[in-house]
């Protein structure tokens, strides 16, 4: 059994997930009425366990829907969205870890975690900065050192003077962290070299350390040479777009350098992860996943509270899967660990206010970034820091507000 947090934001959603897991249509409107309630979704369980929680949670006042045929023993298994409060929650956990059954005590621990408050953190980087999370979202900037990034206007090349220019100016403007990668991930982008990759990022970040001692320098790669190369060099945060699922090593390379390390989901390569898109449950994939990456990142040295998640906008996603993950932002942030969305300027944002090009998408990208900081993420990816950063200290001014 897997399960994360939910949010299911309508009586549509509600009776897509509904009509998925096999619940009677009887149901729906008195299920409706508990869509304020927190809800955790689980995936496969047995049919007996998925009884056991319905009717625990009836009886603390919640509700569980499931499949039309538990109770008779129809089906063999059966996919649960338990409705209830966190304190009705907690409750249901305390009696699931005392049943020795059907690995219900691991479910409990599940939904404990799921239901804790996030507290706010702080997490010192080796250039000696402070990142904390849980407060506002903090701004990273995007420094192309390639020729063929998706966006013109991010590219340097090989260029370290441009490169630094762009991130005294990132900088400036509000960037929290600066992100420098020297291989385009794009749909269909080919392997740069490794020594390519090494020289290129081993330059920029000497040049940028040297000019930004204490600014958090972030290195998108797959490779563990890469990252090691970068942490020599300064880097604070390695950003594997790969999940470890290229080279595993990657986080041994962040855990001896006392570095971050952010995991992204995604599926097979930038050559042919746009076939990849088909999903049994979106939001329940993509946890599973993250949740995996985070724990060989554990495995491997890497400290917990240094680990970053990424539900990869864009990466093996379709056009409104990528609107569903940053609708579900919050089942994401539900698994302990800050969230970073990276969306800028991307094709599903020209596709939802048709702009053909990555030049003509800033508006888009705005809108994301402002639906971001109202979801709490911790992090977003930008083209464009200044833009951005007002975006935010609007969207943020709104959540703050208070009564006079």
């Amino acid at each position: 059994m897997q399960a994360h947090l939910i949010r299911l934001g309508d009586k549509k959603e509600l009776e897509q997930a509904a009509v998925k897991i096999g619940c009677g249509e009887g149901s729906l409107s008195y299920f409706d009425a508990r869509r304020e309630m927190l809800q955790i979704y689980v995936t496969g369980a047995p049919a007996p366990a998925a009884a056991v929680i319905k009717q625990e949670m009836l009886s603390r006042g919640g509700d569980a829907a499931v499949h039309a045929q538990v109770i008779t023993c129809g089906v063999k298994e059966s996919d649960v969205i338990i409705f209830g409060t966190a304190k009705q929650l907690g409750f249901l956990a305390e009696k699931l870890e005392k049943m020795p059954w059907w690995k219900l005590p691991e479910l409990a621990a599940d939904i404990r975690s799921l239901v804790a408050p996030l507290e706010p953190r702080r997490v010192e980087t080796p250039c000696g900065a402070e990142l904390s999370f849980g407060s506002r979202m903090l701004l990273m900037g995007i420094i192309n050192l390639t020729d063929d990034s998706f966006f013109a206007g991010s590219r340097c090349g090989d260029d370290v003077s441009q490169a630094l220019r762009r991130a005294l100016k990132m900088a400036e403007e509000g960037a929290d962290i600066l992100d420098l990668g020297a291989e385009s991930t794009r749909p269909g982008s080919g392997r740069v070299p490794e020594e390519e990759e090494m020289s290129r990022i081993s330059a920029a970040v000497r040049a940028i350390r040297k000019e930004l001692p204490k600014t958090p320098l972030s290195i998108d790669t797959t490779r563990s040479s890469t990252a090691r190369a970068a942490l020599a060099e300064g880097a604070d945060l390695i950003n594997d777009i790969s999940g470890l699922q290229f080279d595993e090593k990657i986080a041994e390379a962040a855990a001896e350098g006392r570095a971050l390390l952010c995991v992204m989901h995604t599926r097979g390569t930038p050559q042919n992860m746009q076939e990849q898109c088909g999903y049994e449950d979106l939001i329940s994939d993509v946890c599973q996943f993250l949740r995996g990456a985070a724990r060989k990142a554990i495995d491997s040295g890497v400290e917990k509270e240094k680990i970053i998640i990424d539900p990869g906008i864009g990466f093996a996603k379709n056009y409104n899967q990528n609107l569903m993950i940053l609708r579900h932002c919050e089942s994401f942030k539900a698994l302990g660990y800050p969230l970073l969305i990276g969306a800028s300027r991307k094709r599903f944002v020209g596709a939802a206010t048709k702009k053909e090009t990555p030049a003509e998408r800033l508006a888009g990208t705005l809108a994301v970034t402002a639906l971001c900081a109202a979801a709490r993420a911790d992090i977003i990816r930008v083209h464009d820091v200044k833009e951005n950063k007002e975006a935010i200290m609007m969207a943020e001014a709104i959540i703050g507000a208070d009564y006079e």
